[in-house]
């Protein structure tokens, strides 16, 4: 469970594009949900998911 996640490309150059201060957290997050729901992939649906579950929170 705690091996390597393998990401795609769109996901890491829209996690890159992110500011710098905030790249470890996101990646934290992502990582942490897609081994919660059992992905060994990230992708750009999950990054959504992980924004928009966290804004909701907010909320």
């Amino acid at each position: 469970m705690a091996g390597k996640l393998e990401w795609d490309n769109a996901a890491k150059e829209r996690v890159d594009a992110a500011p710098f201060f905030v790249r470890k957290l996101i990646r934290h997050k992502v990582e942490k949900a897609a081994r919660q729901q059992g992905l060994e992939r990230i992708t750009v649906e999950l990054l959504d998911r992980v924004k928009q579950k966290q804004m909701d929170s907010q909320k």
